[in-house]
């Protein structure tokens, strides 16, 4: 019924006429449908996260309206136009420019009489059988010109790790990383990108693995099962020490879970993953510009240290969108690596433990040394990954731990409310210790996840001494909305 196609319409209405915004989509993943569902929230203000709560709703079948109070009854069509023509009711309610909305509908669906009509329909049918009421948001139309790019979470981080210099990418299609496959396939020429679609996850990481000691920057996209196959190859980067990017787009699970929702319930899987001991770095970003620069921070890291990398992020922030300033114009910024290569030089690469030379060796005194060796790398990579970021306010006494995407929320939340700061930890490994000494610097400590075990607890306990006052933990699918965590902190 292109529930999210007419609400994308209304994003590109919307920051062309100078507001920010984010969104947020749901919908089944079952074949025989469902209710589908696009939320919007647009402001002068920059948007973090949709409320819970809707001004306004538009139902294109029956049965959703609570009381029948409020209730335009628009006489919508039964066909494919349904959706454009509610946009044109909207338009009107919103008091929105009619004209320059019309121009994003041609451009969107060139001279289509169809579409056209129908969303001049819906206005004029709303302009003539209501009287506009006064809306209780004042817009600033000249507010937010420059952020014009529209962009999701997928799309962002495909721009990160292409800035940071992705010139190989694999992926087998998973929700809800599919995104950003079918935008590094579509655009692959353009960006000089080479994109493969092998046969299962094995293949993905195998060949992203052999496209990295061939020289590439390599990276892989997938969620919790797919990751799951793909465990022995991130050991076998550790082994060979290989650079290779992994995003790692969260879903409720066990098994497949409920692979059209979202959450947080794959940190210490990711951790962890891989048997043995060896450095790896696992990161995770907050918002969609945080995507955008942790994709090219990952490339780099990858590159520079020879590990594997983890970007976690999760369906709330893949398929979420937002405005933002432009991507492609962005500067490539890519670290030259110390990799041997084909052609450069000579190095034997090796999955067993091994020389410096990548020879075979069992006995203890080199084992030691290539075990150190390894392991060396950790200090190093804290000093060069992604620091937490403390927000808030500066004589606040309590403080809200969290990671990923819980930040939208979080940010909304406290607008109007002061008395907490906000502590967001962006590389989950290594962790640093200094985040015990500013944890505990706070009389009263809050951790918020989207998971059920409260794991980012977990690992930090595992490497410090911190004990939390409360946690709030949210695992039903749903991300955490302002409203509800107003009312926790509250």
């Amino acid at each position: 019924m292109g529930i999210k196609s007419a609400g994308l319409l209304l994003a590109k209405i919307v920051t062309d006429q100078g507001y920010y915004f984010a969104d947020y989509s749901e919908y089944p993943s079952l074949v025989r449908g469902g209710h589908n569902s696009y939320q919007i929230t647009f402001s002068n203000e920059e948007v973090f996260m949709v409320d819970k709560t809707a001004d306004v709703l538009i139902s294109l079948v029956k049965g959703h309206e609570e009381d029948g109070k409020n209730l335009w009854e628009i006489p919508l069509p039964s066909d494919i136009f349904a959706n454009t023509m509610s946009i044109g009711a909207l338009i009107f309610r919103l008091e929105l420019d009619k004209e320059k909305a019309l121009l994003i509908i041609k451009d969107r669906f060139g001279e289509d009489q169809g579409n056209l009509s129908a969303f001049e329909d819906g206005y004029e049918w709303a302009k003539n059988n209501y009287e506009l009421k006064i809306t209780n948001y004042e817009l600033d139309e000249n507010n937010n010109q420059d952020k014009k790019m529209i962009v999701d979470g997928s799309e962002a981080v495909s721009w990160g790790m292409v800035k940071g210099g992705l010139n190989f990418f694999a992926a087998y299609p998973m929700t809800p990383v599919s995104g950003i496959l079918h935008f590094l396939a579509k655009n692959q020429d353009e960006l000089g990108v080479q994109v493969i679609h092998p046969e299962d996850e094995i293949a993905v990481a195998s060949m992203a693995t052999g496209a990295s000691i061939a020289g590439a920057r390599s990276a892989v996209a997938t969620s919790g099962g797919g990751f799951a196959l793909m465990t022995e190859t991130v050991s076998l980067n550790g082994a060979m020490d290989v650079g290779v990017v992994y995003v790692m787009g969260q879903r409720p699970g066990p098994a497949t879970g409920m692979p059209t929702w979202t959450g947080q319930g794959e940190l210490l899987f990711c951790v962890n993953a891989g048997h043995g001991e060896f450095a790896k770095i696992v990161l995770a970003p907050g918002t969609i510009e945080e995507s955008f620069e942790m994709g090219k921070i990952a490339m780099n890291l990858a590159n520079k240290y020879d590990v594997p990398v983890i970007i976690l992020t999760d369906k709330m922030l893949c398929e979420g969108a937002t405005n933002t300033l432009e991507m492609s114009d962005r500067e490539l910024i890519v670290e030259k690596s110390k990799k041997i290569v084909p052609g450069e030089g000579l190095y034997l690469y090796n999955s067993y433990e091994h020389d410096e030379e990548g020879f075979s060796v069992e006995e203890s005194e080199p084992a030691k040394i290539g075990m150190e060796k390894r392991l060396a790398k950790i200090e190093l990579i804290k000093k060069d990954s992604p620091k937490v970021l403390l927000l808030g306010s500066k004589n606040a006494k309590k403080l809200i731990v969290s990671w990923g995407s819980t930040k939208g929320a979080i940010l909304e939340a406290l607008r109007d409310i002061d008395e907490y700061a906000y502590l967001q930890v962006k590389t989950v490994w290594p962790i640093d210790k200094e985040i015990e000494k500013i944890i505990n610097g706070f009389e009263t400590k809050i951790l918020i996840e989207n998971n059920a075990t409260g794991q980012l607890g977990q690992l930090l306990k595992s490497q410090m001494s911190i004990t939390f006052d409360k946690t709030i933990l949210k695992y039903d699918g749903r991300p955490f909305f302002p409203n509800e965590l107003k009312e926790e902190l509250k």
